[in-house]
């Protein structure tokens, strides 16, 4: 299944292309307009944006790629995972 369509392909093909749960563009004379993704892509979109926009979400992230954080394993029994 190709990943850009024409107005006229994408009000044609809309429950289908729904269904396939891919993303797809759909374009106005060659000119890219419009963007579909599927829910969960988006919501996992906007958390990734969520993080990235938090200065000290991103300070502990940063800590860990570089190993400077200290592994804890989680207690799954405990309701505050044992932290």
């Amino acid at each position: 299944m190709k990943s850009i369509y024409t107005i006229r392909e994408a009000q044609a093909n809309l429950p289908k292309l729904c269904n396939s749960k891919k993303r797809f563009v759909i374009a106005r004379r060659n000119d890219p307009v419009y963007v579909a993704l599927p829910l969960e892509e988006f919501d996992a979109l906007l958390e990734t944006m969520e993080i990235m926009s938090n200065p000290e979400a991103m300070k502990i992230l940063q800590a860990s790629r570089a190993g400077k954080l200290k592994y804890t394993k989680l207690d799954l029994d405990d309701e505050n995972f044992g932290l």
